[in-house]
């Protein structure tokens, strides 16, 4: 398994807009093949967006994550974060 982690840091502002970003990036990749799940959760402590998704590898990822990068590719992730994320590739 392979994990595709991304921790974001919203402006207050624009959470709204980030999370539905969040999602979309999500749900196009929902029917690839390797796709396993994936979230977009917050974390009530710091308010920190987290994406997380799971593939069955790395390679499946490789293969398939233009799709989500192509449906936010008109987001304004600058003007909705404080900071660039925090990207993470995890391996089990």
């Amino acid at each position: 398994m392979f994990v595709y982690m991304s921790l974001h840091y919203p402006k207050e502002e624009y959470k709204t807009q980030l999370r539905d970003s969040m999602e979309r990036f999500k749900k196009s990749l929902e029917n690839c093949d390797g796709f396993i799940e994936g979230y977009t959760l917050v974390d009530e402590k710091t308010g920190l967006f987290v994406r997380m998704i799971k593939w069955k590898s790395k390679n499946h990822m490789k293969k398939n994550v233009h799709l989500g990068i192509e449906t936010i590719k008109n987001d304004n992730y600058e003007k909705w974060e404080l900071k660039p994320p925090h990207t993470f590739y995890l391996n089990d």
